[in-house]
């Protein structure tokens, strides 16, 4: 029984499955669906190697049109969402888009 409660705590420092994470990378390539619903701004997000398979993931307003703006005329955005607290409430997180130079480095090395 030892072994197990241990084996509980460690999954308790990983993020569930299919659940956005703060600081998480993040590209236009993955999102599926943009739209609003109930007020707010939504992206279905699927992105296998990050464990998100259609993933709702509620953004600012700021972030919803510039993910749209970069779909809509065929350019890529490559950066990290994080965790809004100034948007986020009652056990709703909203995240924001923020440019990540590691994560661009990183995406334009694989898209050699």
């Amino acid at each position: 029984m030892k072994y197990q409660d241990e084996i509980t705590a460690s999954l308790a420092d990983y993020p569930s499955e299919n659940r956005p994470v703060s600081g998480m990378f993040f590209s236009t390539e993955y999102v599926v669906e943009e739209y609003e619903y109930d007020d707010a701004y939504c992206l279905l997000y699927d992105d296998a190697d990050a464990n998100l398979f259609e993933c709702e993931i509620i953004v600012d307003l700021e972030t919803y049109q510039l993910v749209r703006y970069h779909i809509e005329n065929d350019k890529k955005l490559v950066g990290s969402l994080v965790l809004n607290d100034d948007y986020s409430f009652d056990g709703v997180e909203v995240f924001t888009f923020m440019p990540e130079p590691e994560f661009e480095m990183a995406d334009a090395s694989a898209n050699l």
